[in-house]
């Protein structure tokens, strides 16, 4: 809404204010050769029979009946006032309306563009690199942390992705996955559970305590070596769980 809008209402008035003006003009008009008429009937009537007065002149202006379309003329013009006055407040809310809304939308705006800046900042700072980064840690120490506190460690820990750095002490195997046990300075032992695919195409040779290539038949890792570990923390039993491991510097992908 607009002040054309306005404008529009206006422009329809104003054929009917021009119309409420000529009605009367034209009326009168009408009203004086009767008026006329009667008068010289009147004269006539006196010349000739000598019994009309003016009296009855006046009753003959009385009897003519003013049409009812002039005598509402007064009632039809405060209505159409009332009529322009109503609509021109409604055109006064609504820009109001209007004006207020713009303001709200401006405020929106600017409350999103305080957001996207915000995140902006927070995505350059924690970039995606750090945010898959995964915690870094020997399994000595992570083992310490659930024996400290279990509940806040599970708490910082479990379902993170963590680096253990640890010595192996022996393997499991099973028919999906091999196990590799990292030894600690406690009791407690990491193990790490290794899937057997096509990414890890390898098998344990228990008597031995090594892991070989089903490829090649080459050595993979033995017990007593170091390694890091690569995984998800489930937290800790018995022993300590970490899911979904890879050995960082084992290449042990099927080849055809």
């Amino acid at each position: 809404m607009n002040w054309s809008n306005s404008s529009r209402a206006a422009s329809r008035l104003l054929p009917l204010l021009a119309l409420a003006l000529w009605l009367p003009g034209l009326a009168l008009a009408l009203w004086l050769p009767g008026l006329a008429l009667a008068q010289s009937g009147g004269e006539k009537e006196s010349s000739g029979g000598g019994g009309s007065s003016l009296g009855d002149l006046l009753n003959k202006v009385k009897d003519i009946k003013v049409p009812d379309s002039v005598s509402n003329l007064p009632n039809q013009l405060t209505e159409l006032k009332n009529a322009y006055l109503e609509t021109a407040q409604t055109v006064e809310d609504l820009r109001m309306e209007v004006s207020a809304l713009r303001e709200e939308v401006e405020a929106l705006k600017s409350e999103n563009a305080e957001l996207r800046d915000a995140v902006g900042d927070k995505v350059a700072t924690d970039s995606r690199s750090d945010l898959l980064k995964p915690v870094e840690m020997s399994a000595t120490e992570l083992v310490q942390a659930y024996r400290d506190d279990r509940e806040g460690a599970a708490k910082q820990f479990n379902r993170r992705y963590l680096r253990v750095v640890g010595m192996i002490e022996g393997f499991e195997t099973g028919t999906q996955e091999i196990v590799v046990i990292l030894r600690s300075e406690a009791d407690t032992r990491v193990r790490c559970h290794v899937k057997r695919d096509a990414n890890f195409h390898a098998e344990v040779l228990a008597s031995q305590d090594r892991v070989i290539s089903r490829n090649d038949r080459s050595t993979l890792l033995t017990a007593g070596q170091p390694v890091a570990v690569i995984g998800t923390c489930e937290g800790m039993g018995l022993d300590l769980k970490l899911s979904n491991c890879r050995i960082e510097g084992v290449n042990a992908r099927k080849t055809e």
